[in-house]
């Protein structure tokens, strides 16, 4: 195939146009892959603090202890301000997690990671006792 004269370097244009674009691709598979792993860790941390928080005799402050244990732990150095709360009626304790996650693309935001854990108040029923 003959070359037009105003061609040259039509190749090299779009080997950096092609290259832009599926970089562009992994980075964002890639930052999805880390923010579905940690929302998992977050998720993970509310479950775990709740069912701390429910064990008969444990309090609250319990099950937040262990889900920030967890979450700190789960996320390393990508955690960012992790606040966990959690409340207890007699029958269930409830933990909420929440963080933030700085994006490895610098032009995303932060991305927010937030998940909630549930579970019913264990109690100690003596033998022949009725509940």
């Amino acid at each position: 195939m003959k070359r037009v004269h105003g061609e040259r370097g039509e190749a090299f244009v779009e080997a950096a146009l092609v290259g832009l674009v599926v970089m562009s691709l992994a980075l964002g598979l890639l930052q999805f892959g880390l923010w579905y792993h940690a929302q998992h860790v977050v998720l993970g941390a509310a479950q775990e603090g709740a069912h701390a928080a429910a064990l008969d005799g444990a309090t609250t402050s319990e099950g937040q202890v262990r889900a920030t244990e967890l979450t700190r732990a789960g996320l390393g150095s990508l955690s960012k301000d992790v606040t966990v709360s959690s409340i207890a009626t007699d029958e269930i304790a409830t933990v909420h997690v929440a963080a933030h996650m700085a994006p490895i693309v610098p032009f995303l935001p932060t991305l927010t990671l937030e998940a909630d854990g549930r579970a019913f108040k264990e109690r100690f029923i003596p033998a022949g006792a009725r509940p």
